[in-house]
């Protein structure tokens, strides 16, 4: 298993603003990380104990719809031929609970990730911490979860904190998707379901980032 996660910025990004633009409900989405030759490679004594996952993109679910339903397992279809055609993978869950004292794995949080990480050794959920949205300056949002595993059921438990690519220069984007108001453009499968005109691929947010991305970049070259 691996020891945490490292979140890149597109990620960050939609998680954030799938978060932002729902404030008074609860959201979730899907992790996605990079499809590798040996992640069927389980030999024993051959494991990274210390290796951590990158989470290179994530696809937000819904808004008003969240539970395990039939509609959850088409989206789950869906963004795993995405995910597939990418050579990507499905690596976990994020949620945000309704209420802003609330950042704690709650029962539907729970069971929708127990089904998102059946198949997933180094399955991890994220839940948002809601009392951090007014820092993000300067603290990354999120509570990091590994499944433990027995018999008969899944359980959640808190591991290390994730990391934000770029480190402390990376959280300037945060504020920078609150003050543009980046997050307006953010859509989800509610949103495509309602319109199958609206792409819950967010090609065009990932592009924005892009960009940010890069003059970040170049100032610090500077």
């Amino acid at each position: 298993l691996s020891s945490g996660i490292n979140a890149e910025y597109g990620a960050y990004a939609k998680i954030l603003s799938h978060v932002v633009q729902y404030p008074y409900t609860a959201v979730n989405g899907v992790l996605l990380t990079v499809a590798t030759d040996d992640d069927d490679d389980d030999v024993e004594g051959n494991k990274d104990e210390d290796r951590r996952v990158d989470i290179v993109d994530a696809v937000p679910l819904f808004h008003y719809n969240i539970s395990l339903t039939p509609m959850l397992t088409v989206a789950l279809t869906q963004i795993e031929e995405y995910a597939s055609n990418r050579s990507l993978k499905i690596a976990g869950y994020y949620h945000a609970n309704e209420y802003c004292n609330d950042s704690e794995v709650g029962f539907v949080a729970a069971r929708i990730a127990d089904k998102i990480v059946e198949n997933c050794d180094d399955g991890c959920m994220l839940i948002v911490n809601n009392e951090l949205l007014n820092h993000l300056a300067t603290e990354l949002p999120f509570k990091l979860f590994h499944p433990v595993r027995s018999t008969d059921r899944i359980d959640w438990k808190e591991g290390d904190k994730p990391r934000l690519q770029y480190g402390e220069r990376g959280l300037t984007l945060g504020p920078e998707i609150m003050k543009s108001q980046l997050y307006r453009s953010v859509v989800d499968m509610d949103n495509h379901y309602d319109n199958v005109r609206c792409n819950w691929d967010n090609a065009a947010l990932d592009e924005t980032v892009k960009l940010f991305s890069e003059s970040l970049l170049s100032t610090a070259e500077e």
